[in-house]
């Protein structure tokens, strides 16, 4: 009788084995989740320097997985922003993320948008934590499913990614001061591994800095398109420490992805990521966004290509090869092109936001009489004196629209729009995208665009940014790991499907903000 019961449960589970294949394959989660961002990438790029590039690199996510062309995160995000959207699979106006910096109308100074004066910083004097993120994080999410016992972390070059990587809930999440190169992290998380403590007391970036070099990797003949004048004379960028602005440099070479790789290796191996039985996440942070020449830009491909090689390598040996779930998606760039030389006759110009001011305030105290009509300026944004405006009985509205209508004549500007007009969808090529990017807590009254060749002069921090290019670049992402198939996608892709879609592979729900479906990973099947 036994036996009999025996059979027919052996019977039973081969029946639904066979009938049920896909169950009975994925029924274990991934051990590993790895997360891998780089700003600036451009998929021409791979595809130019595809030959070159290491089997273990680029090319392993390239041939082995979901390969999306072309990635869309709306318009006007940068780095912070893009990461928030990737990672909760909601738009600022939900995640509370649209940009590193945002205005302050009390102190009338920007600020960091994660900046949190009840924390205290690790390695820095820095206060940061997740409290402005509204939502939930793809990490979050991971460390509820699994109770805690799934482990996440992030490290990255800046502040704002890393904490927005590992969350609310993460384990931690380090980053690069900019100031001193110490790795820093902040209070509000729990852990900070031996791996990073003793890399700041005994093999400090600061202490080592100044020795490095970036020229290039290999003969520049073998770099494609690059021109003859910076063959003859190669690129070398060094950071001296009389440089104070030598970390900020190095943050923005391919010499930080180095470092942020050994950093994230030395962790996977530490916490024993990918080792027991429950799922464990590493988000890794990279750039590419140099604003350098076409050799310093085909130079950092190819050494990232290296670091991600290294990368990989380290998450097969903690999950095993092809074990792990691996997303590496582009981020849009926020550094400018370098100006063109004055010689190629490109129109261009610098628009000077004290003049601006100067000339605003001049006419505003015209028509309306005395006032600080203009409380600010910051990022393309406008700041009004609302209140000002308010005591005179002014109507908002129409006070918006005159100082648009008055910024728009002025030389380098290509459009002006109003906060109303972005929260009533009539502003941009996409107005409900721009509407969606747009957090009405941090926005100014009235916001400009720059001609494109033009370049904002920021009279308040002395810089100038760099040449505004409106040119679309193909920003890719590709998604290896069990359950996925060999597919390439060419059509545009929203980038707030990607958090529900890695959820679904890890066999979890998405994060609370994320309101679009998962992809489909599957090829369809042969009828």
């Amino acid at each position: 009788m036994k036996k009999s019961v025996k059979h027919i449960i052996l019977i039973a589970s081969l029946a639904f084995a066979a009938i049920f294949p896909a169950v009975a394959q994925t029924a274990r989660r991934p051990a590993l989740a790895v997360i891998i961002t780089v700003e600036g990438l451009s998929g021409e790029y791979l595809r130019l320097l595809y030959n070159q590039l290491h089997p273990g690199g680029f090319p392993r996510l390239m041939e082995n997985g979901m390969s999306l062309r072309r990635l869309d995160y709306g318009p006007n995000v940068d780095a912070a922003a893009s990461t928030a959207i990737l990672l909760t699979g909601a738009a600022p106006t939900v995640n509370g993320i649209p940009a590193a910096k945002v205005y302050d109308v009390t102190t009338k100074l920007p600020r960091p948008i994660l900046n949190d004066p009840s924390t205290i910083g690790n390695f820095t004097d820095e206060t940061f934590s997740p409290a402005p993120l509204k939502v939930s994080t793809v990490a979050d999410e991971l460390r509820i499913d699994t109770d805690g016992a799934g482990h996440a972390y992030a490290v990255a070059p800046y502040s704002h990614q890393a904490i927005i990587g590992a969350g609310h809930a993460g384990n931690g999440g380090f980053w690069i001061n900019d100031m001193t190169a110490n790795w820093a992290s902040s209070a509000y998380y729990k852990e900070m591994p031996a791996a990073i403590r003793e890399r700041n007391y005994r093999n400090g970036l600061a202490q080592r800095m100044d020795t490095m070099k970036w020229v290039p990797m290999t003969d520049l003949s073998l770099y494609p398109g690059v021109p003859e004048q910076q063959r003859t004379h190669p690129f070398r960028n060094l950071f001296p420490r009389k440089d104070i602005q030598r970390v900020r440099r190095f943050l923005a070479s391919p010499l930080a992805n180095d470092e942020i790789t050994d950093v994230a290796i030395d962790l996977i191996k530490e916490t024993a990521l990918g080792k027991d039985n429950e799922t464990d996440m590493i988000m890794v942070g990279y750039t590419v966004a140099t604003a350098g020449s076409r050799s310093e830009i085909i130079d950092s491909y190819l050494r990232l290509d290296r670091d991600l090689s290294r990368l990989l390598a380290a998450v097969d040996q903690a999950a095993g090869t092809g074990k792990a779930i691996v997303l590496l998606a582009g981020l849009p760039s926020t550094t400018g092109s370098a100006s063109d030389d004055k010689r190629w006759n490109i129109p261009s110009g610098l628009y000077s936001v004290k003049r601006a001011n100067s000339l605003l305030d001049i006419q505003l105290m015209a028509v309306h009489g005395n006032g600080d009509w203009i409380l600010g300026y910051h990022d393309r944004h406008f700041f009004l004196n609302r209140q000002l405006i308010k005591d005179r009985g002014l109507s908002l509205q129409d006070f918006r629209r005159e100082v648009a209508d008055f910024l728009a004549r002025m030389a380098g500007i290509s459009n002006v729009v109003t906060i109303d007009d972005i929260m009533a969808s009539r502003a941009g090529d996409n107005p409900e995208a721009t509407r969606r990017n747009t957090s009405i807590a941090h926005a100014g009254d009235v916001i400009i665009e720059v001609s494109p060749g033009w370049q904002i002069v920021d009279d308040g921090s002395g810089r100038a940014s760099g040449v505004q290019r409106h040119t679309a670049t193909d920003i890719p992402a590709f998604l290896t790991g069990p359950g996925v198939d060999r597919t390439d996608i060419d059509a545009t892709v929203d980038a707030r499907t990607l958090a529900p879609t890695l959820s679904r592979l890890l066999q979890m729900r998405a994060p609370n903000g994320a309101s679009l479906p998962a992809l489909n990973l599957n090829k369809p099947s042969k009828q």
